[in-house]
């Protein structure tokens, strides 16, 4: 009770001493405008009287020969600054004129922080007195509410009457204008905007932790504060809207209990939401409209958090709801009037803000939570009134044109998301559930695209929704259904299919623009590769979207249609995706078309594809993205079909054998040279290029490494073949040696400061080690057989061959540097004569004696000598040359 009284005193006196300051502040005032009244009286009467005299001055003075000094009065002094002035702003504008005809403006955004910086510089004390009126409202709320003091009555009266009192101030001095000029009415705004804040805090209260108002009591007391400070708001400006909007949507978070109810919160925000509106409106300051849209999305995804089985249709309703009043109302008004129906481009549509922002916060948390959770139809009831809505919409606005792409991922998604529970053994599963729903999408969308695309011809979204909704929805349920199901939901999908590209086909040809035509065709071939696939199997469908890139090509050829080729480029992309993933999918293991084994007629039947499909472009960058298609196809063909044939099985790359290995080297050292070569004209494509062809060369270096440590014939018992020269030793070292060629001279032609000299001297070195591996072990093989491990000896005639085959490809190699005028090849020979000259005198005549040993190392003297006198000429006669 001491403390009660402490308190209470400490008020008072409080209260006492703002009271007397405010007495001095007035007092002040009044004295200080009764100066300013008799300052501007003096100045007033001086100006009065200087314009008398000069006249009489003018009419006495004499006739002047020469100029002669003259006493500048304070109104001639006065009008040859101003002349001055007037001269000096014509120059400097004279001056900007020459230097900047058009003066940079500032931006709105820099415009707009300098008034906020300069408002809050004149003002910052108001401002923070409103923040803590505020937040000294709701603080005292919860100290009444945790302290006990007086009863729950008591405590809302005192609060509700500190709350009115602030209002009472404000509006008197608004009334009797009690402050400085340069103030506006920023003090009575803060005053109002405390108070309201204060009623907020305290009507919240007594409905949720006191339960002393029932819902239609709080529903109405919350309105009518909530009326009451857009009326102030409207009357003190926008410093009283910013912090009554902040202050009502903080109120939730301030005056909270452990019992969150969500009906009562959204009821409140609804409202906070809506008066805000009506004072952002009046007000015009559009970052009222930002205040308002952050916290109504705030509060919106805070009620997933909250997220129940039970609460869902809270959620739709409130997302429905703010569709409506955020979106449509603002842009149609309350009697949603058709505003605009003339057709758009596409990045018109694309650049419509915030309306595109707001509907798909309100749309994507439902169908993030249709994927995710599937609670029950709820998510799918208020999804489909969503597309419902936003289809009504477009039809009132055309810059909302793209929300019938949003509308198709909503229906796909409400399909996908819904939980299978039936029978397939029953015929009619078809039309129930999902599979009945998706029907029944596809008919009302495709009717609704059809109908407007004919009453709005030129805009081209109706032409697109109403073509491709019954494909969209019936690949959906394709993907979905079992496949011991497909032969009884076939023939009437196939039937719709068809008798829909029928309908198509006949609305192309009546079709007057360009656009409306080619949508028409592209989505009739559609429905019937779909057919098609459904017959087939997995890889069908990926056949059926390789020939829709040829003919969407096709028909830009035909009809020189300007379509920009990011949709063509995606549908690439999608393709080339699932070619990449399909051999390791399960599903595709044993999978075959016409008796074969998938991959050998889809890989190459796609590279077919996407090689005509270029042609169709002529020159342009979409036929380089198409050669590269068609490229990465044939590469995985390459990869996959030659491991497939070899062991039964796609390439498993943590137990690969050694023959897989070979294989992956030569395939994957091959493409990359080839993407090499190709990033010399692919233009901008040039650096991706480069990227796949380094990768594909430093993964074929990894696996012949481990090759040559771990699986080395001449080390290990490994099998390479009978038949001489035509063996997996060809496979293993000599291709490799030519593709590392190839892969040096590519690297020449790349101007960059990571690849020089020393990296392609490392490449030829490669080269020459793969060479040498190469040669011997094929002469070794030619003598061993299938196995060549060194442990199994060398007989003689193996070791002759070996110096002869090397003395004849040391010679050839001198005659073709000689014959190129390369000394680097001239010395390569040279070097090979010399070991093997060095060969034949230590090695294989090494069991000589006597005369004949003296005789070979004599003649091996003789024959070094003899080669360095040759290298020394054809040395010479390079630098002659």
């Amino acid at each position: 009770m001491d403390e009660l009284i402490g308190l209470v005193g400490l008020f008072i006196l409080a209260i006492i001493a703002g009271a007397i300051c405010g007495f001095i502040a007035l007092t002040q005032l009044k004295s200080l405008r009764q100066q300013v009244v008799q300052l501007t009286a003096k100045v007033n009467s001086l100006l009065q009287q200087q314009e008398q005299l000069t006249p009489l001055a003018s009419k006495q003075a004499p006739p002047q020969a020469q100029p002669q000094p003259r006493v500048s009065t304070p109104a001639t002094v006065s009008t040859q600054v101003k002349t001055a002035a007037i001269s000096g702003n014509e120059a400097a504008v004279t001056k900007t004129a020459k230097t900047n005809t058009f003066p940079k403006k500032p931006s709105v955004l820099h415009t707009l922080f300098n008034k906020l910086r300069a408002g809050f510089e004149e003002n910052w004390m108001t401002w923070i007195g409103a923040i803590a009126l505020a937040f000294g409202g709701i603080f005292l709320a919860k100290y009444s509410l945790e302290a006990g003091l007086l009863s729950p009555v008591m405590r809302l009266s005192l609060g509700a009457l500190f709350g009115l009192g602030l209002i009472a101030a404000a509006g008197y001095l608004h009334y009797k204008r009690i402050v400085f000029e340069g103030f506006n009415n920023y003090i009575p705004a803060a005053l109002a905007s405390g108070g309201f804040i204060t009623c907020f805090a305290l009507a919240l209260l007594a409905y949720s932790n006191y339960a002393m108002l029932s819902s239609t009591v709080a529903f109405v007391l919350l309105a009518i504060i909530a009326l009451s400070a857009s009326v102030m708001a409207i009357k003190f400006g926008p410093l009283l809207a910013v912090l009554g909007i902040i202050g009502a949507y903080s109120v939730p978070i301030w005056v909270s209990s452990n019992s969150v109810n969500l009906f009562s919160l959204f009821m409140y925000v609804g409202f906070v939401s809506l008066f805000a509106a009506i004072v952002a409106h009046q007000v015009q300051r559009i970052w009222l409209w930002y205040l308002l849209w952050a916290g109504h999305v705030f509060w919106y995804l805070a009620g997933f958090v909250l997220l129940e089985s039970s609460t869902i249709w809270l959620l739709g309703v409130y997302a429905v709801a703010s569709i409506i009043g955020l979106v449509a109302i603002p842009r149609l008004g309350g009697r949603f009037t058709l505003i605009e129906f003339r057709p758009h481009s596409l990045k018109r549509l694309i650049n419509v803000l915030p309306d595109h922002p707001l509907m798909l916060v309100f749309t994507a948390p439902f169908i993030l939570m249709m994927l995710l959770h599937r609670f029950d139809a709820q998510f799918q009831i208020f999804s489909l009134i969503t597309l419902v809505l936003m289809l009504f919409l477009v039809l009132k606005n055309s810059r909302w044109d793209l929300w019938q792409a949003v509308c198709l991922v909503i229906a796909l998604v409400v399909l996908v998301s819904t939980q299978q529970t039936f029978d397939f053994d029953d015929a009619l599963f078809i039309f129930k559930q999902e599979y009945g729903l998706g029907l029944i999408l596809g008919f009302t969308l495709t009717a609704y695209g059809l109908y407007f695309g004919r009453k709005f011809p030129k805009r081209l979204a109706f032409h697109i929704t109403g073509a491709f909704s019954f494909f969209l929805m019936i690949a959906t349920l394709y993907a979905l259904i079992p496949n011991s199901a497909l032969s009884t939901a076939y023939p009437l999908w196939a039937v719709i299919l068809l008798v829909g590209s029928a309908v198509l086909i006949k609305s192309a040809q009546h079709s007057a623009s360009l656009y409306q035509r080619f949508t028409y065709w592209i989505a009739a071939n559609a429905n019937i590769t779909l057919a098609i696939t459904m017959l087939l199997n997995d890889s069908g469908l990926t056949i059926a979207l390789a020939i829709q890139v040829l003919l969407i090509s096709l028909l830009i050829k035909r009809h020189s249609i300007p379509m920009p080729h990011w949709p063509i480029k995606a549908l690439v992309a999608a393709l080339l995706l699932r070619l990449t993933f399909s051999p390791w999918t399960p599903s595709y293991e044993a999978l075959t078309i016409f008796g074969l084994h998938w991959s050998i007629v889809v890989y190459p039947l796609c590279t077919v594809l996407f090689y005509v499909a270029a042609r169709c472009f002529n020159t342009s960058k979409m036929q380089l993205w198409l050669e590269g298609a068609a490229l990465h196809c044939l590469a995985l063909f390459i990869t996959t079909e030659t491991s497939y044939q070899l062991v039964g099985h796609y390439p498993q790359f943590d137990s690969l054998s050694f023959y897989e290995q070979v294989l992956l080297v030569c395939n994957w050292l091959g493409l990359g040279c080839v993407y090499l070569y190709r990033a010399r004209i692919v233009g901008s494509l040039a650096k991706l290029y480069r990227i796949g062809g380094f990768a594909l060369a430093g993964l074929a270096g990894v696996f012949a490494l481990k090759t040559l440590v771990d699986d080395n014939p001449l080390l290990s018992a490994i099998d390479i073949g009978t038949t001489p020269i035509f063996n997996w030793l060809l496979l293993l070292w000599l291709v490799p040696a030519g593709l590392t060629l190839w892969l040096a001279r590519l690297l020449k032609t790349i101007n960059s400061k990571a690849i020089n000299t020393k990296v392609i001297a490392i490449v030829l070195a490669i080269a020459g080690i793969f060479t040498f591996l190469a040669i011997n072990s094929l002469i070794r093989q030619y003598w061993q057989g299938a196995y060549i491990y060194l442990s199994k000896g060398v007989g003689n005639a193996e070791l002759y061959s070996y110096s002869i085959i090397w003395l004849v490809l040391g010679a050839s190699t001198v005659i073709v540097g000689h014959l190129k005028n390369q000394l680097l090849i001239q010395k390569v020979g040279l070097g090979l004569l010399a070991a093997v000259i060095l060969k034949v005198f230590l090695i294989d005549m090494a069991n000589l004696t006597g005369l004949l040993k003296a005789i070979s190392f004599i003649g091996l003297g003789l024959s070094l000598v003899g080669l360095s006198w040759l290298f020394q000429k054809l040395r010479s006669r390079a630098n002659l040359a």
